[in-house]
């Protein structure tokens, strides 16, 4: 049994290959901005350690024009007007970034220390809050219109040798969005997504954050130190992380008809475990209830591929895995009118997650090579 995180979707219009710059608040996958953008945010730093805080404030306005959707100068406005005291200009260049960037722009703001001198300012958090609220719910409402995968943000780090691997695959949950083409961010995990499954009604999402890969000469591969969370897309609300106990050869996770998530995994001597997730605490289950519904399988070599589509109500499309010529996990949007394309992330997406490097899941010869954009 292999995973895929699939439901149906109500679009508007047809969907559209997308473009090559992304439009305000919606970025590419793995974007990356331009040169100029990026030298003068770095003249803006040099200029912010030596306390020049105006002159710093002009490379990053600079840096923001070149590159709207290089969110870590809208970051450096408010903090340089921050260290300057000047609190108001400082809380509407976070409001902006909050609005422009709910993810990752909304921690970013809250855990940046240059800007803590907002958080003990009555009318700075009040604007800041209500910004947070506002941009939450617009995120989210628009995420639901959208294809949920994982996509990678870099490249993954190589899992060779024997021991304990850190998985570092650098994944995290995008909203792919049919009417423009475009990516909207959806978690902030340093990368720690490894698996997605999206409940039947499309408002929630349980992802599996990534642990460690252990190696015994001998021994079938294990996952230790797997964590599950929680995603609200109604108000972007994120439960707490729960970690898993023990060490798993396969882990099976789906949303139950009544909504919890419902979590099997399978121990190295070929145990079965079960636990059931409310969104905030773990509790066990007895393994092997019910059906599982649209599962997500992790294993330790990853989520392998699947081939199933997900299907437009008001127009319909397919979205399917498949490999690359380069041996790259991609999504393939196929649509009426002869559009055929591959969403943009470079290092690699699938539908509930991917496989890991120099996994026997790749390549495979259930999935058709990618064939060249239209």
């Amino acid at each position: 049994m292999i995973g895929i995180a699939s439901a149906c979707l109500v679009l508007a219009t047809c969907p559209a290959a997308a473009p090559d710059v992304a439009g305000p608040g919606q970025t590419q996958v793995a974007h990356l901005p331009p040169q100029e953008a990026m030298d003068l945010n770095r003249e803006g730093k040099v200029l912010y350690r030596a306390g020049r805080f105006a002159e710093a404030r002009t490379k990053y306005d600079l840096s923001r024009k070149t590159d709207p959707d290089f969110w870590g100068p809208w970051l450096n406005l408010a903090c340089a007007y921050a260290r300057e005291e000047r609190f108001a200009e400082a809380t509407e260049e976070a409001v902006a970034l909050i609005r422009h960037a709910y993810v990752p722009g909304a921690r970013e703001v809250m855990q940046a220390a240059d800007l803590g001198p907002l958080q003990i300012r009555a009318q700075a958090m009040a604007e800041l809050r209500s910004a947070l609220a506002e941009a939450a719910t617009e995120w989210g409402r628009t995420a639901q219109q959208g294809l949920l995968f994982v996509a990678r943000t870099q490249p993954p780090v190589r899992l060779q040798g024997q021991g304990i691997l850190f998985l570092g695959m650098n994944q995290e949950i995008y909203a792919w969005l049919p009417q423009s083409g475009r990516y909207l961010p959806l978690t902030a995990e340093d990368g720690r997504v490894l698996a997605l499954v999206k409940s039947s009604d499309g408002r929630r999402i349980a992802f599996v954050r990534a642990g460690r890969l252990v190696r015994t000469p001998g021994q079938p591969d294990l996952l230790r130190g797997l964590g599950v969370r929680q995603l609200d897309l109604v108000n972007m609300t994120l439960g707490p992380a729960a970690e898993l106990p023990g060490d798993a050869q396969k882990l099976t996770m789906w949303f139950s008809s009544r909504g919890a998530v419902e979590i099997e995994l399978v121990e190295l001597e070929g145990g079965l475990s079960g636990f059931r997730f409310d969104g905030s605490r773990l509790e066990p289950a007895a393994a092997g209830h019910g059906r599982p519904v649209r599962p997500v399988v992790l294993t330790s070599a990853g989520v392998a591929p699947d081939t199933r589509v997900v299907v437009g109500t008001d127009c319909a499309f397919s979205a399917r895995d498949e490999i690359d010529a380069q041996g790259l996990p991609r999504i393939r949007i196929s649509a009426p009118k002869g559009k055929d394309f591959l969403l943009d992330a470079r290092y690699g997406a699938g539908l509930a997650g991917l496989p890991f490097p120099d996994s026997s899941l790749l390549p495979s010869k259930a999935l058709s090579p990618a064939k060249k954009t239209r």
